[in-house]
């Protein structure tokens, strides 16, 4: 019984036979309480009845009056008199004897009623009628409507329940399809089909659950596309370098290459082999942030000063082509409490791009201020600008502005300067436009700040 389908039914049929079971057997006692308690008032009534005919002596044909009521009534009627001697009327089968008669008087006084036979029942009475002692004795059986309603119950219960068995197998099937579709899903998921979608129709749970899964789909198929991607992109960065690098090696093995020329290209291999050192390390840190497995070494160190250390570790860049850093420095000292090492990496990136894409006799502008939940640091360039479709990529793995582009780098920067400024809980926005300038914003938080503040105070 391993499919929920066949779970339902078992449940179900376990359900319906213990209900029927003790609501056939309670409403069937309750039936024959009834019953009984009915016959014995007509029981009653009857021995009455006979009373009333034997003391009237103005009635002719006594007897056949008395064994037709007993017919009609399906009773079994017995009088029994000193004088008269025994009588039966109606059904004789259950009709004592006088002797059984007067056995069952003598231990009771005028009247008695019980049960006999589990389905019959009998009242008697022993009465002083016009001088005489008679003893009228009545009995019933009730089996034939005790079996009536029985099997009105059974009838009754039957139909009930072969119209809930349809009903139930109607909703469980509606119930276990869309599961059985998602367990479908599920395996074409698991077997590498991302594109697989599961129909949603209305707000109950399993619609909640195919939502969940559809959600899921779409992102592992995202997931796949860039890893794709990613691989795609990382192949291309590696195959350059080492084409390069076997291309000179080559080279490299003439015997009659001049000396100047083996010098050259022995640079030209070692640059790559740098290209190549620092994408494998860049790729490695990346892949540290992204799963957070880098633990951030927190201090508490003044802003304004690393700032000032990253400009004059760019100043030559700068200078190259001319163009000119200038830093607003704030009126007040500005401390974080942040992972020094890695936020200077970030400025450091971000002040490179910055040179690298603005021409020579540039303007770069660095500002910063603390607001009253965070720290802002502006970084704007005079440069070539951004599209608004490159500024939605930039921050992808290996995306460049303009790929054909001879500038250094492998589009690893930007995506690892959103990592560390996402460990630290910040924020990071740009304002660019073509042929104006871009302006790289970043707002780290400052709670942990205000609560060195009061400590050092």
């Amino acid at each position: 019984m391993k499919s929920i389908y066949s779970k339902l039914i078992f449940g179900f049929f376990i359900t319906i036979v213990a209900s029927f079971s003790v609501a056939g057997f309670v409403s069937l006692r309750l039936n024959d309480q009834q019953i009984e308690s009915t016959v014995e008032e007509d029981l009653i009534t009857t021995n009455d009845y006979v009373s009333k005919v034997i003391s009237n002596i103005n009635i002719e044909n006594r007897d056949d009056i008395i064994d037709l009521y007993a017919k009609s009534s399906e009773m079994a009627i017995t009088c029994y008199s000193s004088s008269e001697g025994y009588v039966a009327y109606g059904n004789k089968k259950y009709n004592p004897t006088p002797e059984q008669i007067m056995a069952m008087f003598k231990s009771t006084n005028n009247e008695l009623s019980f049960k006999h036979h589990n389905e019959v029942l009998a009242y008697g009475t022993k009465n002083m009628i016009n001088g005489q002692e008679y003893y009228i004795y009545v009995q019933k059986d009730t089996s034939g409507q005790k079996s009536a309603i029985a099997n009105s119950a059974i009838l009754i219960l039957g139909c009930v329940f072969l119209t809930g068995s349809i009903v139930f197998l109607v909703i469980a099937d509606i119930i276990v399809k869309p599961l059985t579709r998602l367990t479908n899903a599920i395996k074409e998921l698991s077997n590498g089909n991302y594109n697989v979608r599961v129909d949603n129709v209305g707000q109950d749970e399993i619609s909640k659950l195919n939502q969940g899964f559809n959600q899921m789909a779409r992102q592992l198929a995202k997931q796949d596309e860039t890893r794709q991607k990613f691989i795609s992109d990382i192949s291309h960065e590696f195959q350059t370098p080492l084409t390069s690098i076997q291309g000179f090696a080559n080279i490299l093995k003439e015997e009659d290459l001049p000396k100047e020329q083996r010098v050259k290209y022995a640079n030209i291999i070692l640059y790559n082999s740098k290209r190549l050192s620092s994408l494998a390390k860049n790729m490695l840190q990346l892949t540290l942030l992204d799963r957070e497995e880098i633990e951030l070494e927190l201090t508490n160190y003044s802003l304004v000063e690393q700032m000032n250390r990253v400009i004059s570790t760019q100043e030559n860049q700068a200078m190259e082509k001319n163009i000119e850093i200038v830093f607003e420095m704030p009126k007040k000292e500005i401390f974080i409490e942040g992972d020094e090492q890695r936020l200077e990496q970030v400025w450091t990136n971000i002040i490179s791009n910055a040179i690298k894409y603005t021409n020579e006799g540039g303007l770069i502008t660095i500002t910063m201020k603390k607001n009253s939940k965070d720290i802002e640091v502006s970084i704007e360039d005079t440069g070539i600008g951004m599209s608004k479709e490159v500024v939605s990529h930039i921050f992808e793995r290996f995306y460049r502005e303009d790929k054909a582009r001879n500038v250094e780098g492998n589009g690893l920067g930007l995506a690892i300067v959103k990592s560390i400024v996402d460990l630290h809980h910040g924020k990071i926005d740009i304002l660019s436009q073509v042929d104006v300038g871009t302006n790289f914003i970043v707002r780290l938080p400052i709670e942990k700040q205000k609560l060195i503040e009061r400590l050092k105070r």
